[in-house]
């Protein structure tokens, strides 16, 4: 990105605990492995999910191509290297820097990569070149079509159904990137692909630029496809850090081990922060200052400060921080009842420094028992199971002023008389709640339960299932295993980023080929995200089709992602955007890129803000104290 003060963007991802084996808090410990499934399907209205046939081939389901770690020199295609589009493009230097890492070139603006990775013959090349109808089951089955993707990831792995690949054609094709990789044999079929290739990609394409994929393979001498896919790339990288529970991690201990681990975006593997001893339903502070979980086997509860490398603050001698809902920036929590804790306190307002209970008779006066609760990014609205009217089946809202812990106008924002609702989380605007609504009151998709994801304004009131998101697509589903109702525990990224708001959430659908539905007897739930668009309007889904958190573990039950800031940076510290600033504004002074006080005039995207106009941006809106620009639709 260019502006007249340089600015950056990069913050994200990471880690969590759970409670050892039989610890019953988990959010989610089994469930039943199904198989991978081949269920085929098509996007009827949604356009979701399935690939299409370019040149014959099929839909999508179970494949892998094991290939070579290298981007490979720049070779020639039929003898000429080739661009997209006869017109150029528009590459910015990032991009062309980071082609140049791959063996590619910038050509006219365009980023040119010939990656031979399987080191194929001529004459392979030539027939995959060609295409063909042999394999008619060939299909994608990760990543889905239609998926937004965001800068400083690890670039997923491609995983198709069909007979085994003795090698692969795949063509990356935007307005400004142009990527040819030749693959070898793999079964099933999985290409994963270079990273700095992707990297390239993700920062060549624009925000109106669609990023065509198409993949040919040869099998036995037969050659199908391509089949192809389209994807979009947010303008923006991922933020913040994923603090998540996790059971028998082989990092955290193996077999009937139990912690809470950190992701950041982009990282290979995540950290353990706490292990053993009942670590396990935790929630975090959006400003990444404040970390609570149950302890002791999940009898007690605890406070880590993670400012001080996850410090314990106070141990509390009993659950009262067990799912805590805590303010942004960790200095209240609102403890929760009934459901995912088991002491029966009432849902009152802590300081999870101390431990000690807050007088909030406008609260106490009025809630006895608050499910699963959240406060807004803003901290001036508080969200939860409404338990006391609506048995589990409800959703609601209250106002909330720090000063004073004032609660005002309580509102039921949803209700599902046959489901349980749980997990709700704020958008960054504060104008959505996203949650969970369930077939069980254990607010997850295991022992036979099922559960998606909707969405709901606190003003207009009217629910809507985030379809993209779930799988599902017209009166079917886009997923190759056909399991999208086995959604839960949904959280937010604070800030927008590139665009668009980002939701992680924990899924036991199938991951590709690689695994299965209901994973491990329905053990393994894993980490999904999903890209969800600014100013949703009620009935129009805002969602996108969803994609696996690439550095988790995969030989473990993952759950329960929480996402939120790093703690932010002083003045003279390095920085990528203005929102890492404890100040909000970074940019380049006397060649250096730091945390900087408030200069003259405007704020660039991610930058601080208190109104839209505030933004240099004319498009721009002020999201949750910070510049943010909206994707085109």
């Amino acid at each position: 990105m260019t502006h007249a003060r340089k600015a950056g963007a990069l913050l994200w991802v990471a880690v969590m605990a759970a409670t050892f084996a039989a610890a019953s808090c988990s959010a989610s410990k089994t469930n039943t492995v199904t198989g991978s499934g081949t269920t085929s399907s098509t996007s009827p209205s949604s356009g979701v999910g399935g690939a299409s046939a370019a040149n014959g081939g099929g839909s999508s389901g179970d494949i892998t191509v094991a290939v070579g770690n290298g981007a490979g020199g720049m070779t020639s295609v039929n003898g000429s290297t080739t661009t997209s589009g006869a017109g150029g493009g528009d590459a910015p230097a990032d991009a062309c820097t980071v082609c140049a890492e791959a063996g590619g070139a910038c050509k006219n603006g365009v980023c040119v990569i010939v990656d031979e990775v399987g080191k194929l013959a001529p004459e392979t090349k030539d027939l995959l070149e060609k295409g063909g109808k042999a394999d008619t089951t060939f299909r994608f089955v990760y990543p889905y079509d239609k998926t937004v993707f965001a800068r400083g990831l690890l670039p997923p792995t491609l995983q198709f159904e069909g007979a085994k690949a003795d090698a692969v054609l795949v063509t990356i094709k935007a307005a400004s990137y142009d990527y040819t990789g030749y693959f070898g044999a793999s079964n099933p079929i999985r290409v994963p692909l270079p990273a700095k290739a992707w990297e390239a990609m993700t920062l060549a394409a624009g925000a109106k630029d669609p990023v065509k994929v198409a993949v040919t393979k040869i099998s036995a001498g037969k050659v199908t496809g391509p089949i192809a896919e389209t994807w979009a790339v947010a303008q923006g990288s991922l933020k913040g850090t994923i603090y998540y529970e996790t059971y028998d991690s082989p990092l955290a201990g193996g077999p009937a081990s139990v912690g809470i681990m950190r992701l950041d975006p982009g990282k290979l593997q995540p950290t353990v922060v706490k292990s053993g001893c009942g670590n396990t339903c935790h929630t975090a502070s959006a400003d990444g200052s404040t970390l609570v979980s149950a302890t002791g086997f999940v009898l007690n509860s605890v406070s880590y400060d993670l400012k001080k490398g996850a410090a314990t603050m106070k141990v509390q001698p009993d659950q009262s921080f067990t799912y805590g809902g805590l303010y942004p920036d960790g200095s209240l929590l609102m403890s929760s009842t009934h459901y995912r804790t088991w002491s029966g306190l009432p849902s009152r307002i802590y300081d999870p420094k101390t431990g000690a209970q807050l007088p909030a008779p406008s609260w106490s006066n009025v809630i006895t028992n608050g499910g699963t609760p959240a406060f807004s990014p803003d901290g001036k609205a508080i969200v939860f199971n409404h338990e006391d009217t609506g048995g589990g089946h409800t959703i609601a809202t209250m106002a909330f002023t720090a000063k004073g812990l004032v609660f005002s106008n309580l509102q039921d924002i949803a209700t599902h008389p046959d489901r349980f609702l749980g997990w709700p989380a704020f958008t960054p605007d504060t104008k959505q709640v996203i949650y969970q609504s369930g077939t069980k009151e254990s607010f997850e998709t295991n022992d036979g339960a099922k559960g998606d994801l909707f969405m709901v304004s606190p003003t207009s009131k009217k629910p809507h299932r985030l379809d993209a998101l779930d799988g599902y697509a017209g009166s079917g589903t886009y997923l190759p295993a056909n399991d999208p109702d086995l959604n839960f525990a949904p959280t937010i990224l604070p800030v927008a980023v590139g665009g668009y708001f980002w939701v992680i959430f924990t899924s036991h659908r199938s991951y590709g080929n690689t695994l299965p539905s209901l994973d491990n007897n329905g053990t393994n739930g894993k980490l999904w995200v999903s890209a969800i668009d600014i100013d949703a309007t009620d009935g129009i889904d805002p969602s996108h089709p969803a994609f696996y958190l690439e550095g988790q573990e995969l030989k473990a039950n993952n759950l329960r992602g929480f996402w939120v800031l790093a703690p932010c940076k002083a003045v003279g510290q390095g920085c990528k955007t203005g929102d890492e600033c404890c100040d909000g504004y970074c940019y380049e002074v006397d060649g250096k890129v730091q945390c900087q006080p408030k200069p003259d005039g405007c704020s660039q995207e991610f930058e601080k803000c208190t109104k839209a106009s505030d933004c240099c941006d004319p498009g721009a809106e002020c999201i949750n104290g910070f510049c943010a620009i909206p994707a085109p639709k």
